[in-house]
């Protein structure tokens, strides 16, 4: 884990467990244990954020090259952030032409390229998915 993930995730642990149990109000000690469990589960997002771009990236070049769509997408220059979104972003656009192509055709080639690219997205969405928060006993 990074130090940045390290320090959310104690952020995090902190105001949901030592905070908000001390404050008056359901109000005050409710809104300090939300900011602790977003602050945990943006430790966890950002902790994995660049290897997460990175796969969607060699996975839509991948269905890009089974649906020969020219890849004229630079290569990512850096493991910067926006780098890789900025990659990842020009490359979804590819994709979403080839889908919209492959929805309009009805051979099982097209299908099954298909079928790979929702399977792709579901991928995508499941790992983007943070882990459900830890709540405290009452």
């Amino acid at each position: 884990m990074t130090d940045i993930a390290i320090i959310l995730q104690r952020i995090g642990a902190t105001l949901s467990n030592e905070v908000a149990p001390k404050l008056e109000g359901d109000y005050s000690g409710g809104h300090a244990s939300m900011s602790g469990i977003l602050a945990g589960m943006a430790g966890e997002m950002w902790d994995k954020e660049a290897d997460l771009l990175v796969e969607e990236i060699n996975r839509i070049r991948g269905l890009l090259a089974a649906g020969k769509v020219d890849d004229t997408v630079e290569k990512v220059s850096s493991y910067r952030i926006s780098d890789l979104k900025r990659t990842r972003n020009e490359l979804a656009e590819k994709l979403i032409e080839l889908q919209t192509r492959l929805e309009g055709q009805d051979d099982a080639n097209s299908e099954h390229l298909n079928t790979q690219i929702w399977a792709h997205l579901l991928t995508t969405s499941m790992a983007r998915t943070p882990s459900p928060p830890q709540f405290s006993e009452g």
